[in-house]
């Protein structure tokens, strides 16, 4: 509960003091550009009138993925102070550099370093332009809180629909089973990546930081193609909803929690040998045998270059949006079935 920030009446956030039972939004600067006007996030709060945990929320981490803002917009909307327990804050969009280019990333026309988010956490106050923008928001609304919802999807080139779970074997043991609970409660059915398997260049992730810090966070993945489709805004609120019923912060009744949720322990994405145009056979949630075909690369006159298939028994968690791929290119996520 925000550690020793929050208290009976009223909790600190981002400079501002805020009362039990306020509901309020504000833009808080985080950086300028060379001309001085500031480099901005908006930031949502809702303070229960009954003490209990923080959920923080996180959208837009990459700048082509806009479905996280939708759900942190209709999240933070849809609440009420006086049917709230604890606090949750929503930041819609936290890259805000990234999102205004419409890149992933910042790009180096942007602070000369081309540096992705969720690489470089926790930030650093006096470090590049990337790192203070991180370093603004872990100080502000990570630290303190009891759990973090870090928004995602498939980004401009892909289709996704996961959560994603994966971690460090020290943050399995700080963490682990708290991350584990809120992937059941989001529940729905929506699978769960998860293991211990984290890459080196991956360390840099919020949810890693954060559970080495004994935050629980968890990554879903919901939608792709650079638009904001409902079904996949949908399945993020209700998950965030069922995340909050069962912590108790709200009433109410989850759904989707029957629904079979297979976890996966580790996953891969096979690659082309050639460039051409990727043409699906498999659909987002799909379970694949091990050579079971995916999809097939054709050229532009329609010859088949080659097939991909499945490398194991798979729940297919990302899928091609764009087609045109090239030598080398990630085709379709499969999360292994053990």
């Amino acid at each position: 509960m925000r550690g020793d920030v929050l208290v009976v009446n009223s909790m600190e956030l981002f400079g501002r003091t805020l009362g039990r039972g306020e509901k309020t939004g504000f833009r808080y600067g985080v950086a300028s550009f060379p001309d001085s006007s500031p480099i901005s996030i908006d930031v949502k709060a809702v303070v229960g009138v009954k003490e209990g945990p923080t959920v923080t929320l996180l959208g837009v981490q990459h700048g082509d993925e806009y479905n996280g803002m939708e759900v942190v917009n209709r999240l933070m909307e849809g609440l009420e102070p006086s049917d709230l327990t604890g606090t949750v804050i929503g930041i819609p969009v936290s890259n805000p550099l990234a999102f205004n280019t419409g890149m992933r990333v910042t790009p180096p026309s942007v602070g000369y370093e081309n540096l992705n988010l969720n690489r470089v956490w926790p930030g650093n106050p006096q470090g590049l332009l990337m790192e203070r923008i991180a370093a603004a928001i872990w100080e502000n609304a990570i630290v303190g809180s009891d759990y973090i919802v870090d928004l995602h999807e498939g980004g401009r080139a892909f289709m996704a629909r996961y959560i994603h779970a994966r971690g460090t074997q020290e943050t399995d043991r700080l963490v682990g089973d708290e991350i584990r609970r809120l992937c059941s409660l989001f529940g729905q059915g929506v699978p769960v990546l998860g293991g211990v398997r984290t890459r080196s260049h991956m360390m840099g992730s919020l949810s890693v930081q954060a559970g080495l810090r004994g935050i629980p966070c968890i990554g879903p993945e919901l939608g792709g193609g650079s638009r904001i489709w409902p079904e996949f805004v949908e399945t993020g609120v209700q998950g965030v909803r069922n995340i909050m019923t069962g912590l108790d912060m709200i009433q109410g009744e989850p759904v989707g929690s029957e629904l079979e949720q297979i976890t996966a322990p580790e996953s891969s994405w096979p690659k082309t040998e050639n460039g051409g145009v990727m043409y699906n056979r498999c659909e987002l949630g799909d379970i694949v045998e091990e050579g079971e075909l995916l999809g097939v690369l054709k050229d532009t006159t329609g010859n088949l270059l080659e097939e991909v298939r499945a490398p194991y028994r798979s729940v297919i968690l990302d899928t091609r949006y764009i087609p045109t791929v090239y030598p080398g290119d990630w085709t379709f996520h499969c999360g292994k079935i053990v």
